[in-house]
């Protein structure tokens, strides 16, 4: 196990512990101080645990991504961005947290640690509340911008509590870490089953619905004339498909990934250049491997140098390491597509991965350049204009 990988576990599970120590134990301190009033209990459950989800996401989303959560992590190996060993490491150390949550609290408030829910949260009502809560939370985070999700997570869970029946779970690991209370925040191990299944399911149509959301310009399959980007030696390009020096000059393509701020400063540069490029989202319907060797090879890099070293699922199989061929990767990347580095993008005078953002000015004309002026990205560097 590498450092990363350590790093990433120690996360989510730190993350999970405090989030369902926010949780039960502001449901206790309410319940305590409440006076028997429940929504007063329940305003204060909410603030405390939306407090807590902003914080926790800031400080842990930079190590693991901050999912806190099996569905969110089924729904990111669903989209080839965890490896099946991470995914079952998450989970079991996101399960570990929630537990260690629940008796942390307990120990807190001199309670006994040990001991189960008796409140019953049963009902096609509360089903349909945690599918629509789940659902709801997946499309914040697969649709938000990345630089506010903690803030989008902690907003939408805040106003969740109170808009569904089941106050919002949302979270097959904080079902096991409140089974474990028999406090406020509570839920009776009979009902756990149905909160799971509703969940997972929700989980699986907030995805559904991310995809479906994607506009006609962001194409879940490459056009046939991006891909094949060059050619062997002595091969005729077929009337059909324009070579680089053809085609328009704004005629660009981004292979972009929009929970990544360097891809989404580099496709706001080109379209503040007057480029509408064609957006082909590769985490959602990834290149096969023919396509990502025409890619590479366009590129002029090596097959490794076009890879996220930086991801987990790269050092746990030291992918690094010489057994690796060049075929043997692009199997690879094309299985997991996380793997490949990004945003690489295509125009007629070059194909570049474009790290840091402004290396596509290289691929601009000057009078794109121009156009394009000085750009200030997310995070407030400046792009100074060009000369």
């Amino acid at each position: 196990m590498t450092g990363q990988v350590r790093a990433s576990l120690l996360a989510e599970f730190l993350g999970t512990l405090g989030l369902l120590t926010a949780v039960i134990g502001s449901g206790v301190m309410a319940q305590q101080l409440s006076q028997g009033n429940n929504a007063v209990a329940l305003l204060a459950n909410t603030l405390a645990t939306v407090c807590a989800l902003y914080v926790l996401i800031a400080v842990f989303a930079p190590i693991s991504g901050a999912h806190f959560n099996p569905a969110v992590s089924l729904v990111m190996w669903l989209r080839g961005l965890l490896s099946w060993r991470m995914l079952v490491a998450y989970v079991v150390v996101q399960l570990l947290g929630a537990v260690g949550g629940a008796w942390l609290v307990h120990a807190m408030f001199d309670l006994p640690v040990l001991q189960l829910s008796s409140r019953l949260r049963d009902g096609p009502d509360q089903w349909l509340a945690e599918g629509v809560a789940t659902a709801g939370l997946l499309l914040v985070i697969l649709r938000g911008p990345t630089n506010q999700i903690a803030v989008l997570v902690a907003a939408y869970i805040g106003a969740a509590y109170w808009f569904t029946a089941s106050t919002s779970f949302a979270n097959p690991a904080a079902v096991m870490g409140r089974m474990l209370s028999d406090s406020f925040a509570g839920i009776n191990p009979s009902s756990a089953p149905g909160f799971v299944v509703a969940q997972l399911v929700g989980a699986v149509i907030g995805l559904a619905l991310h995809r479906a959301l994607q506009t006609q310009t962001h194409l879940k399959t490459p056009p046939l004339t991006t891909i094949p980007l060059t050619t062997p030696p002595h091969t005729t390009l077929p009337p059909s498909t324009p070579s680089l020096d053809q085609q328009p000059m704004n005629k660009v393509t981004i292979y972009h990934n929009p929970s990544c701020g360097t891809s989404r400063n580099t496709l706001a540069m080109l379209e503040r250049a007057g480029i509408a490029p064609t957006v082909v989202l590769y985490l959602d319907t990834p290149l096969d491997v023919a396509q990502l060797r025409a890619l590479i090879s366009a590129m002029n890099v090596r097959v490794r140098e076009a890879m996220r070293t930086k991801e987990s699922l790269y050092s746990e199989q030291d992918m690094g390491g010489a057994q690796w061929t060049d075929e043997a990767l692009l199997l690879q990347i094309a299985k997991h597509p996380i793997l490949l580095n990004r945003p690489v993008v295509q125009s007629p005078l070059g194909v570049k991965l474009c790290r840091p953002s402004e290396a596509v000015l290289a691929l601009l004309t000057p009078q794109q350049q121009r156009q394009l002026g000085a750009f200030t990205k997310e995070d407030g560097q400046l792009v100074p204009p060009t000369q």
